[in-house]
């Protein structure tokens, strides 16, 4: 029994002090990959990158006096001290420690074996050998620097993701943010829509003409991928006393997975050069307890749920006494931080929690 226990010591020490290679490392043989990652929100996870992580952990009452970050299991993964950085009364978030500025490092990712599902939040299984990256290549070749390991099982669809982008569960076991992906879905994964191939070599070692992005688009940057994902379809009704807005989602997971963000849908009407704003159509999800709005650490519920399900339209009418040479625009798009929370946050200054993210905007003139 002691034997045991101290081995369960030891392993314990030793995973709590993983070490991970620097991402500069891998920018020697990686020079595209690692120019997109750095553009990425990976990149930005920590809190002295990203303002709107720091002010939700400065807002939570559990990181009181700041004793406590247990975003670290995914915003920090590689700190050194990162047992520590997690747990009651351990050290804050340093921005000179070298290994929290890491972020979301590709070492990291790329030595994650296995996804084990928790109730509070998933965890991932990291590979105890230093230099052995996973990959979904069936035939990963080999490399001076470092080994490779086919891991398709976890790397082909994205499986890997939900580590940290499956659930994360408050003290009352109630989801404030899930995933909820669509198994039934077609040809939709985490890799396809996030991690799509683009032209060029991954590596100078290399001759192959495309590689997967490590920009990994999503709401924080360039929309052009996602944006074939996300559709409007614009028609008259009725004999022309209405028209609908159809937004056709076509992804694998409801619209909106954050209960900080929010969508809208914007139309305008420009009849004769007249322009009139329709009712902006508000999807949300509010969650709470008792059927009222609370803080996330807070809720037990979803109280209000607008959001497009996965893979799935929804039709939204306006009544408008249609002309012909009408000209009808809709925009659909997010918000990081939903407006009736900038204030709550002190983001009301911050230009990217407040600005206005178009994913689809479509143009329709009535014949």
């Amino acid at each position: 029994m002691k034997k045991l226990f101290i081995y369960c010591m030891l392993t314990g020490f030793a995973f709590a002090n993983m070490q991970f290679a620097k991402n500069k490392e891998c920018s020697s043989c990686h020079p595209t990959i690692y120019n997109e990652y750095k553009t990425s929100q990976h990149a930005k996870a920590t809190i002295f990158d990203d303002p709107i992580h720091a002010a939700v952990y400065d807002k939570h009452p559990q990181y009181n006096k700041k004793d406590m970050y247990r975003c670290g299991h995914c915003h920090t993964p590689t700190a050194d001290n990162l047992s520590a950085l997690v747990g009651k009364d351990g050290p804050t978030p340093d921005s000179n420690n070298e290994t929290q500025n890491e972020a979301v490092a590709c070492a990291y990712c790329h030595r994650i074996e296995d996804v084990k599902h928790g109730v509070t939040m998933n965890k991932n299984v990291i590979s105890l050998k230093e230099k052995v990256y996973m990959t979904a290549k069936s035939n990963p070749g080999t490399s001076p620097f470092h080994g490779l390991k086919t891991n398709k099982a976890i790397f082909k669809d994205g499986k890997m993701c939900m580590g940290c982008h499956s659930h994360k569960s408050n003290k009352e076991e109630f989801q404030v943010c899930a995933t909820n992906i669509n198994n039934n879905a077609s040809k939709k994964s985490c890799i396809e829509c996030h991690m799509h191939k683009v032209d060029g070599a991954p590596s100078t070692m290399s001759s192959a003409k495309k590689h997967t992005f490590h920009g990994f688009p999503g709401l924080h940057g360039d929309l052009t991928h996602l944006s074939q994902y996300v559709t409007i379809d614009i028609s008259t009704k009725e004999a022309n006393s209405m028209f609908t807005v159809v937004v056709n989602h076509d992804v694998p997971h409801p619209s909106l997975l954050h209960p900080l963000r929010s969508s809208e849908l914007r139309v305008s009407v420009n009849s004769g050069g007249s322009i009139t704003k329709m009712e902006t159509r508000k999807i949300i999800k509010k969650i709470g307890t008792k059927g009222k709005p609370s803080a996330p650490w807070l809720a037990t519920q979803i109280v209000h749920d607008t959001r497009i399900p996965a893979n799935s339209k929804k039709v939204y009418p306006y009544k408008w006494d249609v002309k012909s040479g009408d000209i009808i625009t809709a925009e659909f798009g997010y918000f990081l931080v939903k407006p009736e929370a900038l204030k709550k946050f002190d983001l009301l200054e911050n230009k990217e929690a407040k600005k206005f993210r178009v994913i689809r905007k479509e143009t329709f003139t009535v014949k």
